[in-house]
């Protein structure tokens, strides 16, 4: 069999990566652009907030000689849970500054079970930097494991004994308690004090997997592999320091991450509001666009799925040169932005282990085939393997495998999960089902994790929501699997419906079984009528997680409520 069948593919380097820090790389890009505005970040109510480069390395550098000063030592782990907002981009740069492991807590539970979950599987954490949180509810979840806080400041933990420091966002009073601030931090006498000195391949933080099937793991990067990660997004959007994009995305997580700025001096716009709906987040995002002169965008496919309506009820004549789009398979419906809103869509597949690994830009919806994913970025590698461990001949599907010089160093404390998901020749199991085409097109349709075992058949999701997604009713659809005493597994279509729509869920079942069936060419695309979802439900949105992934066990386990069935 010739090679050139084989679902391989590769691009060679072709320019020299940064062997570089953070913080180095900071401050170069802060000397390059000092009045610039690295940040700008907007809510609703709220008046607009910026920070220059030369104020960003100050105040970041501040935040460092402050941790520094409060005994935080070169490999210590501290905890930040923060909204996107100055103080959250200030503490990203300055506890990576300290020489501290950067970790990024989001507070979901009233008694901070699942931060103490994390933080335990994160081990030597020193110290905790939090926004107190609506009524203070983020501070006193803290105060479920803090025992006592002394009159100078050092905290007592039974729970986390390595914890020594708490530093809050704003000032605050729980029982007469006085609580060190950020802002305390920052303005403490810095002399005596000095930065560590550090390599570009010491861990500089953990990024949260999603958990949207399954409890979170830590993934490791260091300073290199994250400005490689930085270099593989410049790799398939070219940003200019001209540039103004805006970011609905975390900024503590890897696609909100300031990339652009640290490559390119880019400025950002983006918010900490949590809207309440898609729609309003649509609206938002469409006018601070237009405010901001934005040219590029980062977001979500639903956003753009959203935005879409948006535009034409405006009938605006602004439009973007390109929007950035990942995280999850990108379906042809999402790209009706084009010509109506930009010039340009970039999709771009990867993840928080990998990076940034292969990317397509479409100015042209007939372009673009549902979930492709386009091609390598320079030095990644791509393979797929089917069930027998063996490369599958292009066309066919398999789970993704990939190489690249931004590879994760691992998932903290979980040797073993490391071992299975990255073998000794440094490929990376991505747990995603796609193919390569014979044009040499990755094309991921899901994850191998998602997979309904319906039967003696291996169900993908995906390709039933292609079909339900061609009703004229659906808004957006998620097909899960619920468990069946028979089957083992059933397909159940969890349906947004758009507003005013006529039409319900019986009528959607009917389209389903009138529709033409995918038939199988391999294992992972059995659909034909017997595997059709079994149940179609309403919803009015998805469970999201803190990444903004849907969260798949949130809605199995909703779905099976709804349905009456034991999980």
């Amino acid at each position: 069999m010739a090679s050139h069948l084989l679902s391989y593919l590769q691009r060679p380097r072709q320019n020299g990566y940064i062997f570089e820090t953070v913080p180095g790389r900071l401050e170069y890009i802060a000397s390059r652009f000092p009045d610039k505005e690295a940040y700008v970040f907007l809510s609703p109510g709220k008046p607009r907030v910026s920070i220059t480069g030369a104020e960003l390395l100050e105040k970041s550098r501040a935040i460092a000689t402050g941790l520094v000063r409060r005994g935080i030592k070169r490999g210590d782990v501290v905890a930040v849970s923060q909204p996107n907002n100055i103080d959250g981009l200030l503490c990203i740069f300055g506890v990576i500054a300290s020489g501290a492991t950067l970790l990024n807590l989001v507070f979901r539970r009233p008694d901070g079970s699942d931060v103490r979950a994390i933080m335990e599987k994160a081990g030597n954490c020193s110290a905790l930097i939090i926004h107190v949180g609506h009524n203070n509810a983020t501070l006193k979840a803290c105060l479920r494991f803090i025992d006592a806080i002394s009159d100078n400041g050092k905290v007592v933990s039974k729970s986390f004994p390595t914890i020594h420091t708490l530093v809050v966002s704003s000032n605050c009073n729980i029982d007469g308690q006085k609580f060190d601030t950020l802002t305390e931090l920052m303005n403490e006498q810095r002399s005596g004090s000095s930065l560590p000195s550090l390599d570009p391949d010491d861990t500089a933080l953990l990024f949260e997997t999603s958990g949207s099937t399954g409890k979170p793991k830590l993934v490791v990067h260091s300073h290199r592999t994250m400005l490689m990660c930085g270099i593989h997004l410049q790799d398939s959007m070219g940003y200019k320091s001209h540039d103004v994009v805006y970011n609905e995305r975390k900024m503590q997580w890897i696609l909100g991450f300031p990339f652009q700025y640290l490559l390119n001096g880019v400025t950002t716009v983006t918010t900490e509001y949590r809207f309440e709906s898609l729609k309003e987040q649509c609206l938002f995002a469409f006018s601070t666009m237009q405010q901001e002169k934005c040219n590029i965008a980062c977001l979500l496919p639903i956003t753009l799925h959203g935005l879409a309506h948006i535009v034409l009820e405006n009938e605006s004549n602004f439009i973007l040169d390109n929007i950035h789009t990942g995280g999850s398979p990108v379906a042809t419906i999402c790209l009706a932005v084009l010509g109506i809103l930009t010039k340009k869509v970039t999709i771009c597949y990867g993840s928080s282990e990998a990076g940034f690994l292969t990317s397509k830009t479409v100015s042209n919806i007939s372009e673009y085939a549902d979930y492709s994913s386009g091609f390598p970025h320079q030095g990644v590698e791509v393979k797929i393997i089917g069930t027998n461990g063996n490369i599958v001949e292009r066309g066919h599907d398999g789970e993704i495998y990939a190489r690249t010089p931004a590879m994760y160093k691992g998932y903290l404390h979980e040797f073993e999960k490391t071992k299975k998901s990255l073998n000794e020749s440094g490929w990376f199991k991505t747990d995603d089902v796609g193919h390569i085409t014979t044009e040499g097109e990755l094309v991921a349709h899901g994850r191998m994790s998602e997979l309904i075992l319906c039967g003696s058949a291996k169900v993908l999701p995906v390709k039933l929501e292609k079909i339900i997604r061609n009703h004229p009713d659906v808004y957006d659809v998620v097909v899960i699997p619920i468990p069946d005493p028979i089957k083992f597994q059933v397909a159940c279509a969890c349906i947004i419906f758009k507003p005013n729509a006529e039409k319900g869920t019986d009528d959607v079942q009917k389209f389903c079984e009138s529709s033409e069936p995918d038939i199988a060419v391999n294992e992972y695309s059995n659909v034909i009528l017997q595997y059709l979802p079994q149940h179609y439900l309403r919803f009015l949105e998805f469970p999201r997680t803190n990444t903004g992934k849907i969260n798949k066990l949130e809605l199995v386990q909703e779905a099976a409520k709804r349905l009456n069935i034991d999980m």
